[in-house]
């Protein structure tokens, strides 16, 4: 508290003006009924909680439908039947608490209001339609995903890799490959290639698998609607992915591309299989029907092929014999 002798030290006008901000200070009624003296902030505050308010007194019949309560439901089943007159009175009362909560604040006027409010409602538009924007490319993006395969099957690269990862080679898990060779032996009972009306086919087979390179028989010139391939390949197989999928495509060779005859697409589980019955099991091997399977192709022809395991040890020992013949002077 100011003692008296302290005030003699202060003009008489600085005094009559502090007077006067302390008791301008909150509810005034200089002007009727009354004004909020308070700082701006705390009206700019009040008039966003009064517009929030409006807004949920005209969605309030929506509200209310949404709503298990027993008032709730009464309230819904009695506007719905006279929504025109609801919201003729809604709107009504909207303005009159617009109208006294501005005229209350001494900051702001209806104009100003106005000015501010059109300013939102442009905000809102713009990042609305870049928020559509937005989630349309999401959209886009998530419906590629989900239908990634069908889509990959209506383009025809269904087989092919195009990203080689892996979740397993993020967290640097080690994934179970190993060698296998795929043997063909013949095809037979294909149809003519629709590029070709008056020479036979020019044959050849082509392997797609996972992470595996895409590798091709040699070219059965003239070959026709049967070839014996006589050949093999060999391809790393992942044990933990038993679902990714070996596809065989008979091709026939033409001027400027290559045209798909036929196929056959098999999982790594099938080929594990095979390997079972054709590789693992016999201990010679020879290019007879006893040591392949025969294997429909889609839509026509047959293919023979056998699956064996590969000796990584045979094989380095196999490398280590050829370095050294190369080092022999001729």
């Amino acid at each position: 508290m100011w003692s008296t002798s302290a005030w003699q030290f202060f003009p008489k006008s600085s005094i009559s003006s502090h007077i006067a901000v302390s008791a301008a200070h909150g509810i005034v009624h200089d002007k009727w009924p009354f004004r909020l003296d308070i700082d701006t902030e705390y009206q700019d505050w009040i008039l966003v909680a009064v517009c929030t308010l409006v807004s949920c007194i005209w969605c309030l019949p929506c509200i209310c439908g949404r709503l298990n309560y027993r008032a709730s439901r009464s309230f819904s089943s009695f506007v719905y039947t006279r929504l025109h007159v609801y919201f003729c009175v809604a709107t009504y009362l909207n303005v009159f608490i617009l109208v006294f909560t501005i005229g209350v604040l001494p900051d702001w006027t209806v104009n100003q209001f106005c000015v501010y409010f059109v300013g939102f409602v442009d905000w809102v538009l713009i990042h609305t339609a870049k928020l559509i924007t937005s989630l349309s490319i999401l959209f886009a993006f998530y419906v590629v995903f989900r239908f990634r395969n069908k889509i990959a099957i209506a383009t025809g690269l269904e087989h092919i890799t195009l990203i080689r990862f892996n979740w397993r080679d993020l967290f640097g898990l080690r994934s179970r490959q190993r060698p296998i060779e795929v043997f063909i032996w013949k095809v037979e009972g294909l149809q003519s290639a629709s590029s070709k009306f008056t020479k036979p086919n020019d044959l050849f087979v082509e392997c797609h698998m996972g992470y595996n390179e895409p590798m091709r028989t040699r070219v059965h010139n003239n070959a026709g609607s049967e070839a014996v391939i006589r050949e093999s390949f060999q391809l790393n197989i992942d044990e933990n992915s038993p679902d990714t999928l070996m596809t065989l495509l008979a091709k026939d060779q033409s001027l400027l591309t290559n045209s798909e005859i036929a196929r056959l697409t098999l999982s790594t589980r099938e080929l594990c299989g095979i390997e079972d019955q054709t590789g693992k099991r016999r201990s010679t091997f020879s290019y007879d029907e006893d040591s392949f399977l025969e294997l429909s192709l889609n839509p026509s022809g047959k293919i023979w092929i056998a699956v064996a395991p590969v000796d990584e040890a045979a094989e380095e020992e196999r490398s280590l014999l050829l370095q050294e013949d190369s080092l022999l002077p001729c």
